[in-house]
């Protein structure tokens, strides 16, 4: 029976791999979405459950270098099936085998390991397929697709835990991956490249170009507010929600959290479109300045009104995205294009390697003052998620002028 496929134009590509994307990213807030019930029925510290929280982007980092670097030489397509595979196994695994700390930290290692055989290979099969003109906008595209999935993994699990229990999650979890990999199969080969030479995983050019490794630098300060907020955001909405006055009827809290996520999606856009036809450091500079403003608010009025907090935290979750883009079509264009895997991979292995950091650190700062029940402890974990977009602000100012250096050069 001959294959179907379905192109590699700009567009059809575009909206492949974005799928793709999306469906893997079913399992990604699912723990965090149950968050409150798994820590009550395991008696989790708010340590533990930080722990739980982040190692699925431990998982990303310590596996990314290899799966991304790796597309340099090999089909990418390949790399996205496999993984999506151990991604369904790893969500299923949850279902059946998870039952305490341990059995549930190694296996959202294992989810983060697949994620990461997905996310930056599906960027660089996005980049083969996406030449010329159409590149920056298809690439802010798949990056704004990121928010897209990790809402839909917050309402899916939000409304399959309301109506079936919080392990039935992880079961919808699973099958999401599996549906990617029919349109990665379907997915016409890339056109013909000279693979580099050297050794297959080189990455000393790629660490000496300063104006991108600036990028690098503010993508890890990005992700660390990005899944602090995601991580804990459900969390700190049930906590506020049982001080007194803070009475208010509600939906599930992970359909609130998913549909506040979503709204970062055009929010990551428009960024990303601003910062093409303008200044592209002073725009996403602005954007940090804004999601660090919003972090202090939240830490000052923590236990305070339920419509402020609620409004506060929705506007975290958009501000803390809304450069996501940008800074994704930042780096590519101050890539190689001949070291674009390796590159994306340094990209990645140091942006969720703050992203399993920044949701273990804000679990610590809440045990340090006071535990997931104290008003002191939300403050300090709000000014720990403010570190991320201050960080991220100042790499990109500082990136202004090794931009600047690097053409003088030239």
């Amino acid at each position: 029976m001959k294959r179907v496929s379905i192109g590699n134009s700009a567009p059809v590509a575009t909206a492949a791999l974005s799928f793709c994307l999306v469906a893997n990213l079913v399992a990604l807030m699912t723990f965090p979405a149950v968050l409150p019930e798994v820590s009550a029925e395991w008696q989790l510290s708010a340590s533990e459950a930080g722990w739980i929280g982040g190692i699925y982007f431990a998982g990303y980092a310590a596996a990314v270098l290899f799966l991304v670097g790796m597309t340099d030489r090999f089909d990418g397509r390949w790399i996205v099936i496999a993984s999506s595979l151990l991604g369904a196994g790893a969500s299923f695994a949850f279902v059946g085998l998870a039952d305490g700390f341990w059995p549930a930290l190694v296996i959202r290692f294992l989810g983060g390991v697949a994620l990461a055989g997905v996310h930056m290979p599906g960027l660089v099969l996005l980049i083969e397929r996406a030449e010329g003109p159409h590149q920056s906008r298809s690439v802010s595209i798949y990056t704004a697709s990121y928010a897209l999935g990790s809402a839909g993994s917050f309402l899916v699990a939000g409304i399959v835990d309301a109506m079936f229990g919080w392990r039935a999650t992880f079961l919808a979890g699973g099958i999401g991956p599996l549906l990617a990999i029919a349109t990665i199969a379907c997915l016409s080969p890339a056109p013909a490249r000279k693979a580099p030479a050297g050794p297959v995983l080189e990455f000393g050019s790629v660490l000496r170009n300063r104006p991108f490794m600036s990028y690098v630098l503010a993508f890890a300060g990005n992700t660390w507010e990005v899944f602090g907020i995601r991580v804990w955001f459900v969390a700190c909405l049930s906590w506020t929600l049982q001080v007194p006055g803070n009475e208010l009827d509600l939906p599930n809290l992970a359909i609130i959290s998913g549909l506040a996520s979503l709204a970062g999606v055009p929010a990551s856009i428009a960024v990303a479109e601003l910062a093409t036809k303008w200044n592209r450091s002073r725009v996403i500079v602005m954007t940090c300045v804004v999601s660090v403003a919003v972090c202090l608010a939240l830490a000052a009025s923590a236990g305070g009104p339920i419509v402020i907090v609620l409004t506060l935290l929705v506007l975290l979750q958009i501000t803390s995205f809304a450069d996501v883009s940008a800074l994704g079509v930042g780096a590519v264009l101050l890539s190689d294009p001949a070291r674009r895997g390796a590159a994306l991979a340094v990209y990645a292995l140091t942006g969720f390697t703050t992203g399993f950091l920044g949701p273990a650190a804000v679990g610590l700062s809440l045990d340090w003052f006071g535990g997931i029940d104290s008003r002191l402890g939300w403050t300090a974990a709000f000014l720990t998620m403010s570190i991320g977009s201050a960080a991220a602000g100042l790499a990109v100012w500082k990136a202004r002028h090794a931009e600047q250096l690097q053409r003088h050069r030239r």
